[in-house]
């Protein structure tokens, strides 16, 4: 996912020791347009609002190396409170624990915990209806269903794309429903899962290739008598986190010939964006939801 240019940023960032002594790496994913136009070399001040205490005037550097990495500062002694309220609240559990960071106005941002203790688990955090009412949505027992299961998916900073593909599999295999069901004999498409006329997509892929799941629906719709298309994208806050913890597993690896590349992931964000655009050409209804990280 090449950065998705929102207003606002709002990512998932690994909580680790460099967290509690100088800053934050910004991943390119959840990159605005303002953070783009930072220069290497050059810094913006960034307003920092954790807990109950005072707000944090940091800055948001882009450094001076070959990648440019962007990141939140905060390792002077002005900034010391801040330092210590992390570790307060995060230091003694920072392995598997999480920070969401939103921002809420320009270069404001609100530092969320999402703690370890707390088990998070995926959840469904946005929808997008085409030809579908909130009421007859409510009403479709299989969107439970779905949510259910993802709710039933651990957060685990050791996973990838894969493995949350995989339990999401399990998850909905449990609740009856088919998967790799083909949407036309004699063709090669198949949709992820169905059940009782609902047809599910999981695009935790390329954002480029996403396109083919609206297609599948349709064939379905057709060939299949499809009631309703699901298609379901990690958010850009989520989407961020896993090609970084992606990136930071090939790092780690030292039998690479060629390190993966972790970039033109798919997310909530962009399906959402071009659904209006989209939309006149699917008779039949969709919904968009996007899938995220919880603290329960």
């Amino acid at each position: 996912m090449s950065s998705q240019c929102t207003e606002y940023v709002n990512f998932l960032h690994p909580v680790g020791i460099s967290t509690f002594k100088y800053g934050v790496t910004i991943p390119i994913e959840a990159q605005t347009e303002r953070m783009l136009a930072i220069p290497k070399g050059g810094k913006v001040p960034a307003t920092i609002i954790f807990g109950p205490d005072e707000p944090v005037v940091g800055e948001i550097r882009r450094l001076n190396n070959k990648p440019g990495h962007l990141q939140f500062r905060y390792g002077n002694k002005a900034q010391e409170c801040l330092r210590q309220g992390l570790m307060r609240v995060l230091g003694h559990q920072a392995e598997g624990s999480l920070l969401q960071i939103i921002e809420v106005a320009p270069f404001t941002f609100f530092f969320k915990p999402i703690l370890r203790t707390a088990s998070p688990s995926l959840q469904v955090s946005d929808m997008l209806l085409h030809r579908l009412e909130q009421k007859e949505m409510e009403g479709v027992a299989e969107i439970g269903q779905v949510r259910e299961s993802l709710a039933g998916v651990a957060y685990d900073a050791t996973f990838s794309q894969s493995d949350y593909n995989r339990r999401i599999n399990e998850g909905l295999i449990k609740q009856g429903w088919n998967c790799e069901q083909k949407v036309v004999d004699g063709l090669g498409l198949k949709c992820d899962f169905e059940k009782n006329g609902i047809w599910v997509e999981v695009e935790f892929g390329n954002a480029r290739s996403y396109y083919q799941d609206y297609v599948k629906f349709m064939l379905a719709r057709k060939y299949r008598k499809a009631r309703l298309g699901l298609l379901l994208c990690p958010t850009t806050s989520f989407a961020a986190l896993l090609c970084e913890l992606g990136r930071q597993r090939a790092q780690e690896s030292v039998v690479r010939e060629r390190p993966p590349v972790y970039s033109g992931m798919m997310s909530y964000e962009k399906a959402a964006r071009e659904l209006p655009f989209l939309g006149f050409m699917f008779e039949m209804p969709i919904i968009v939801a996007g899938v995220g990280v919880r603290g329960n």
